[in-house]
């Protein structure tokens, strides 16, 4: 006669993944307490795990960036997804934290205007962004970014939604309120959408008659999906092909970085000759 009880018991495989999964959910754990750096053998000691075991968990996590790591000194902290996922009703400010260090090499590198956007609510939105020191320079502002597709930024953060995302923000959209140099309907925009995701970037100048040339490349989380899209734009008297080419290969650069540090996986980098201006 089957003995109920032992016929409810889990599988030796499945309580080994009951195992795994407990003892990563004690080291996110022992990282949130600690709150800053800390290495290997000192969380182990915690855990009461072996370091072999405790760094082969810490790898595993830092691939989905649930943890990070820092190479120099080789110890690690919670990672971007895990504080999102704390963050629970505010991610933005998480985004703008990790995204803050790098805008500002990028600001330095460019001595252009920088611009965070990301995807909340069906709606794209300024996380964070630095202006140029120049007389004049481009300028933006904390919110909503209400005609994204006249952007640089804002059609990378279009182009790397969901179809139903991208035509549900095209419906009913009054194309002629864009202006010059912008899509005209909404199966141009796409085809503009699906370009930046082919070329990696997005290059627009003077959209709507805004003087403004900009460039936007995105970020991706370790899953591949779009975290944030940056851009670096500048008033269009003060750009010419080389100065463009410039910013292109600036932005790519910290982007490549903001998405290597997330353990993502990018689309192939495009290559570094000088781009012409383009919508």
């Amino acid at each position: 006669m089957n003995d109920p009880a032992a016929a409810r018991s889990p599988s030796p495989p499945a309580r080994a993944t009951v195992l795994s999964v407990e003892k990563a959910l004690r080291l996110l754990q022992a990282l949130d307490r600690h709150g800053s750096w800390i290495g290997v053998r000192e969380l182990a000691r915690q855990l009461a795990l072996s370091p072999p075991a405790t760094h082969s968990l810490l790898k595993t996590l830092q691939a989905v960036s649930f943890v990070e790591s820092n190479p120099a000194s080789r110890q690690y902290r919670l990672g971007l997804a895990a504080v999102r996922l704390g963050a629970g009703s505010d991610p933005l400010q998480h985004m703008r934290r990790f995204a803050r260090p790098y805008i500002e090499t990028l600001a330095e590198k460019s001595d252009e205007t920088i611009v965070v956007l990301a995807w909340s609510q069906d709606q794209a939105v300024v996380v964070d962004w630095i202006q140029a020191g120049h007389t004049l320079a481009v300028t933006h502002h904390h919110g909503i970014v209400e005609n994204p597709l006249v952007f640089a930024s804002g059609r990378v953060l279009l182009a790397h939604q969901d179809r139903d995302t991208r035509v549900r923000h095209l419906r009913g959209k009054d194309f002629s309120k864009l202006g010059p140099k912008a899509p005209r309907n909404a199966e141009e925009a796409l085809a503009v959408l699906a370009q930046v995701v082919d070329e990696g970037v997005a290059v627009t100048e003077n959209v709507g008659h805004s003087g403004v040339v900009a460039v936007g490349a995105p970020v991706f989380e370790a899953t591949g999906r779009l975290l944030f899209a940056v851009g670096c734009s500048a008033p269009l008297t003060r750009i010419d092909p080389a100065r463009l080419a410039h910013l292109r290969e600036r932005l790519l650069e910290i982007t490549h970085e903001m998405t290597a540090k997330l353990r993502a996986t990018s689309p192939s980098r495009p290559p570094a000759q000088p781009a012409g201006i383009a919508v």
